[in-house]
């Protein structure tokens, strides 16, 4: 457990110091193009889940009933 503790400390200092280096960065133009393509993306991908969810749903209920006979 000590050695845990004692690389979880030692990787926080790092991260800390990388932190403050980059802190005067100046910050990037934005990319509309990349901005876009993630909005169709994620939104497109949520969309097509929920209608499989709910079709897949439909198909079960046929599939039980076809079955059930």
């Amino acid at each position: 457990m000590t050695r845990l503790l004692t690389f979880l400390v030692s990787a926080f200092m790092l991260a800390a110091a990388n932190a403050a280096e980059i802190h005067d960065a100046p910050i990037p133009e934005p990319n509309y193009l990349g901005i876009f393509i993630f909005l169709v993306l994620f939104f497109g991908g949520s969309g097509w889940y929920l209608w499989r969810i709910m079709t897949q749903d439909k198909r079960d209920k046929q599939n039980k009933l076809g079955h059930a006979k």
